[in-house]
């Protein structure tokens, strides 16, 4: 799947595509057949003009449109804003958020169009503030955002055109990838003239070669694939229009249903689609799926709620619902998982027919129906209030797990329920209501008309449940969570329920990060670089560097990336999403924004993993661009290490595991010793990314294991230490050891070295240095007259413990 298409939605717009008040043709209007030799040719000036075929199926299909008097004006050059229009609609691009351009008015009729291909990530503006929509649209500007749009892996052999030295450096590799893709050609005479403008009939036949190089693209109602057999679909296929039967066919790509379907019917007979299936249009007829196999089903149709129909031995391993959905599966269908993003509408509407194994919910306010049915199990999650779940009679869940305050209704009957929030209700009574392990022992639930309140044993105490345990594991976490031991516990946000939820941590420039805050607040998208307390956020915003947006609880919002100040390698990717709640109380979680069109670096950053994580002696190597197995390759055979100044030796299974995920290769050991240096190597082309490029060698310095630390004093059920008191340890290596402030290093950033030491220059925290014969024996630091409050003992090259100083 090509990372543009992850980006689509039912984008058709209203507006033409050419400045004129003419609208686009109406898109429930169609030939009969693709073969556009079939239709009439709407445009008087198009006459045996060399484009005609192209524009007049294009016509047919409602993507292209003519100016006043039936004319198509084929010479004249295209603009910006046009062609951005053209791909938008052909390729379904997702509506974005607003953007702010110097001559781009809300009010003009190419705004929308402006702000999705900007969003969408395959156009930009120019660093004058500037979009110029109705500036001519250059051939290499052209060539750009195709290759952005396709991701077209760059070409062994380049063409050489005559004028190739006028090409512009940001142009030069779109350029010959689109040539070597057959889309973009050059003149007869040997130039491309980069710089010349395209025309209306050039735009057009570009599009047609850039779709037929994405794969299939259905505008026409009809039957498609082999009566009999089975046809191989290697790209992918857009089916935008009612009455399409797709039939005996295997998709190696993708299969969007666009927006163009409308309230209207598509059928998938004896199909498998190996990638995504986008659900974009259909209405309360819908998709109905026979006998076909999919692996993720996303439904997004923003105007309206979507009805799909699953039977025969269709199998469905996930389906992700942004937008209301009605899913029929009760006729042998099998649908392994489904989710109710957090992307959905408060007060959803979500039908669920038939057998399901599981159901997440993540969405706000959601309403689930289960009129005929059973739900093996049934998560609410903790960011999903306000859920109310209305279970028919004759419908049953046998497992319900509910993290947040919600409500179930219906004689429905829910074998077991497991407790994790308050203000849970239910109108019939369960056979089993247990005490998840994260709320208060008697916590309590209405069952009925009356409330009940959940014993120490976590069933009901009027009886109701016959005190069978859950089969989960919460109530086991919750009692290892609160134990303490000499061994360094993890980190624990200290604001309460105070949180937020991102489903998509890994985003392209020009994909928006969504997120929910829990509580009312300020939130601020920042490099890396610039993290730090809110008064260096605000500064950061006041410069341009931070973005900021105020959010109110549990709604979903986001930010855009598009115009991210991204700085030099190595920490142009690490971003920060941090929230302030109205007490200065923060959380934040990374973010990763990668640029597809940089180029891979020699040298990845090499991060040991935090010890708070409970992932000792796990590091990774991180690019700077998205990267999977290069083919020949395997995870067995791109990582080599060596003992001191040893030779480099395969990384076996029995050293341990490796793992390639997004941008890191990340290395799991089995076998690391203490007071041994190692180093690490990653073998060249191990890696590649989308576009083909491959990874260079590289290793490490010399590094330790992980150095442990272990508590002797304080020791009990919490680290504490009175103010002026001694804590002593031991380390399993050498190493220097920092007290500091836990809000001192949180918010200003700590990282280095020497911010620790100018913190003990200030009196803020303390330092011992642990040497060579006091390994494995107790040392002691002073906390002197540091103030009480919250502790960091940080081991340098090592693990990290959290302590708390008392008066």
């Amino acid at each position: 799947m090509k990372k543009w298409v992850n980006i689509f939605t039912a984008g058709m717009l209203a507006t033409s595509i050419w400045a004129s008040p003419i609208l686009a043709a109406d898109s429930s209007h169609h030939a009969t057949k693709e073969d556009s030799s079939t239709t009439s040719q709407p445009y008087g000036d198009m006459a045996n003009h060399w484009a005609t075929d192209n524009v007049t199926k294009w016509s047919h299909r409602g993507v292209v449109s003519g100016v006043e008097n039936a004319r198509f004006e084929p010479n004249r050059p295209i603009t910006r804003s046009e062609w951005a229009a053209l791909l938008n609609r052909a390729f379904q691009i997702q509506p974005g958020q607003a953007v702010s351009f110097t001559d781009v008015n809300k009010d003009d009729w190419f705004a929308p169009t402006v702000t999705d291909a900007v969003y969408a990530g395959y156009m930009k503006g120019f660093e004058d503030g500037s979009f110029r929509p109705t500036q001519g649209l250059s051939r290499e500007e052209a060539a750009v955002t195709v290759n952005q749009l396709l991701q077209i892996p760059s070409s062994d052999t380049n063409k050489t055109f005559k004028d190739s030295a006028s090409l512009h450096n940001w142009s030069q590799k779109a350029v010959n990838a689109v040539v070597a893709a057959g889309i973009i050609e050059g003149y007869q005479n040997g130039t491309f003239q980069p710089k010349k403008s395209l025309t209306r009939a050039e735009a057009v036949t570009i599009l047609d070669r850039a779709v037929d190089h994405f794969g299939a693209w259905y505008g026409e109602s009809g039957t498609y694939g082999p009566s009999t057999g089975l046809a191989k679909q290697a790209g992918n296929v857009v089916i935008n229009t009612t009455g399409i039967t797709l039939q005996n066919t295997e998709i190696a790509g993708d299969l969007i249903i666009g927006k163009a379907v409308g309230k209207g019917d598509v059928f998938l007979k004896n199909v498998k689609v190996h990638g995504q299936t986008y659900v974009y249009g259909g209405g309360e007829n819908g998709l109905h799926l026979n006998n076909s196999v999919l692996v993720s089903i996303i439904v997004n149709n923003v105007d309206g709620t979507v009805r799909l129909v699953a039977e025969g031995a269709t199998s469905i391993s996930e389906i992700k619902i942004k937008t209301g959905a009605a899913l029929d599966v009760s006729q042998g269908a099998s649908v392994n998982r489904v989710t109710l993003t957090n992307e959905l509408p408060t007060k959803s509407n979500v039908s669920l027919t038939g057998y399901f194994h599981t159901v997440n919910v993540e969405a706000f306010a959601t309403n689930v129906n289960i009129p005929n049915g059973q739900i093996d199990m049934l998560n609410v999650a903790d960011n999903a209030k306000g859920t109310t779940i209305d279970i028919a009679k004759e419908s049953s869940i046998l497992s319900l797990v509910l993290h947040a305050a919600a409500k179930v209704i219906g004689l429905g009957s829910v074998d077991k329920a497991i407790v994790n929030a308050e203000n849970v209700s239910f109108q019939t009574k369960p056979k089993t209501v247990t005490n998840g392990g994260k709320v208060s022992s008697n916590v309590k639930v209405t069952i009925g008309n009356s409330t009940n309140t959940l014993g120490s044993q976590g069933t009901t105490s009027s009886g109701g449940g016959g005190g069978s345990s859950s089969n989960s594991n919460e109530s086991d976490k919750s009692k290892n969570k609160d134990k303490k031991d000499n061994t360094p516990q993890t980190r624990e946000n200290n604001s309460g329920d105070f949180e937020i939820s991102v489903p998509k941590k890994v985003v392209a420039v020009g994909e928006a990060v969504y997120f929910t805050s829990s509580r009312d607040g300020v939130a601020y998208f920042s490099n890396n670089i610039d993290i730090g307390s809110i008064t260096s956020l605000e500064l950061g915003v006041e410069s341009g560097k931070v973005q900021k947006i105020e959010v109110e609880a549990n709604k979903t919002v986001s930010f855009s990336t598009y115009a991210i100040n991204n700085y030099e390698y190595p920490r142009n990717f690490e971003f920060n999403l941090t929230v302030y709640d109205k007490n200065n109380n923060y959380v934040n979680e990374g973010i990763t924004v990668f640029d597809e069109n940089k180029t891979i670096v020699e040298n990845p950053i090499f991060l040991h993993y935090p010890a708070w994580e409970n992932e000792l002696d796990k590091f990774s190597f991180n690019y700077n661009r998205l990267i999977t197995v290069n083919k020949g390759k395997t995870t067995n055979n791109i990582v080599q290490w060596a003992i001191g100044d040893g030779p480099f030796l395969p990384f076996t299974e029995k050293d341990g595991e490796v793992e390639v995920k997004d941008n890191k290769i990340i290395v799991s050991t089995k076998s690391l010793e203490d007071r041994v240096k190692y180093k690490f190597q990653i073998v060249a082309d191990a890696v590649v990314t989308r576009n083909g490029e491959a990874n260079k060698e590289y290793y490490t310095t010399e590094f330790r294991k992980t150095v442990r630390i272990t508590m002797i004093q304080p020791s009990g059920e919490a680290f504490n230490v009175k103010k002026g008191g001694d804590i002593t340890f031991s380390l399993s290596d050498v190493a220097k050891v920092y007290l500091i402030n836990t809000f001192d290093w949180e918010s200003q950033s700590i990282v280095w070295e020497s911010d620790f030491n100018d913190l003990v220059a200030e009196n803020r925290g303390k330092k011992r240095i642990v040497t060579d014969d006091e390994v494995n024996k107790p040392v002691t630091i002073s906390t002197g007259e540091l103030p009480p409050g919250n502790y960091t003992l940080y081991v340098w090259d090592g693990q990290i413990l959290e302590l708390e100083i008392i008066e």
